[in-house]
């Protein structure tokens, strides 16, 4: 189990209280507003990160977070938690839309308008390849801009996840817009 760094333990939740087999959303935005939004990455899935402990990639966006931002928000292509993405269960469209609902909530009440890619290439996941348009084509509705901080996938089409086996990116930019 790994620890939240102290002060920065989540005080947002979706669903809450929370669900082992789904989550919409997972941050720290008590100090935010629509004048200072909080860090928002939209990852892969929910893996081992919940409301009493972090894990790697959590851990490393509330780093990277307190550089400019007073919060942080984990955000998914889709909801299922799994820490092996190619093991999800089978594309469901009506969790998936509930996903995007999740997304456009939280996004309209800091008045994001632009978000840290974080999903890689999708880790072998057809779930993931079939939800990834429903997440673009919400951010394009909405005029949210996805970004990178670090060169794309080998693929060069896909920004990397946070924290790729081995050790986190540096993600110190500039940014770059998908």
């Amino acid at each position: 189990m790994i620890a939240y760094p102290i002060g920065q333990e989540p005080d947002f939740f979706d669903p809450d209280p929370g669900n082992d087999a789904y989550r919409f959303a997972l941050g720290r935005i008590r100090d935010c507003t629509v004048s200072a939004p909080p860090f928002v990455v939209v990852g892969m899935n929910p893996s081992h990160a919940r409301e009493t402990a972090s894990d790697k990639t959590v851990n490393h966006v509330i780093e990277v977070s307190r550089r400019e931002h007073r919060g942080w928000l984990m955000l998914n292509l889709y909801p299922e938690r799994s820490p092996k993405p190619k093991d999800l269960a089978g594309y469901k469209p009506e969790l998936s839309a509930a996903n995007c609902d999740a997304i456009e909530r939280v996004l309209i009440r800091f008045g994001v308008t632009e978000v840290l890619g974080g999903w890689g290439d999708l880790g072998g996941s057809a779930t993931l390849k079939r939800a990834l348009p429903d997440v673009l084509a919400l951010l394009d509705r909405m005029g949210v801009r996805v970004f990178t901080l670090d060169p794309l996938t080998k693929a060069g089409k896909n920004p990397r996840h946070p924290h790729p086996p081995g050790r986190p990116l540096p993600m110190l930019g500039p940014k770059e817009y998908l």
